[in-house]
């Protein structure tokens, strides 16, 4: 009897590990899409005036993203026009809505290398560097001058928990 209690605790205590274990996993792919957005500039003397865009702001530079039922939005663009430098990460409420986003922040690196009122340099950056990258349901469009290939390797490293 003392055997079968012994053995039954045993297998309880396994059951209770594998179940924490199974709950750090789960709990690694919740990313704070601001507090990411906050290690990303970590020079002050090399960080661009950044500005949020919401409301109005968002509708007209990324038609249709405000309809998409959004857990998270952070969306960020210089304040002058001769940087190029645009950050916007969401989390999508529902798996079905990410190739919409998607579509989205694609249309938006396409309409700033079709836009022939930007600066060339401004241009050649959204045209090389620009890049939309999804995990799971968050999804982001990453364009930071000579910086973006770091951003989405720690943006992608955010998910690996």
């Amino acid at each position: 009897m003392k055997k079968i209690i012994a053995l039954s605790l045993s297998l309880i205590a396994l059951l209770a590990t594998l179940t924490a274990c199974g709950d750090t996993k789960q709990n690694a792919a919740n990313v704070n899409l601001e507090e990411f957005y906050q290690t990303i500039f970590t020079d002050p003397e090399n960080t661009p005036a950044m500005v949020a865009m919401e409301g109005e702001a968002l509708d007209a530079f990324y038609p249709g993203l405000t309809a998409v039922a959004l857990k998270q939005t952070v969306a960020y663009m210089p304040m002058m026009t001769a940087v190029p430098c645009e950050i916007v990460m969401v989390e999508c409420e529902n798996a079905a809505d990410v190739d919409a986003v998607k579509n989205i922040l694609q249309a938006r690196i396409t309409s700033q290398v079709e836009n022939h009122m930007n600066y060339p340099a401004v241009i050649e950056a959204w045209e090389t560097e620009a890049q939309v990258v999804v995990n799971g349901n968050y999804v982001a469009l990453f364009v930071v001058n000579g910086m973006t290939e770091q951003v989405v390797a720690d943006f992608n490293a955010a998910f690996a928990g």
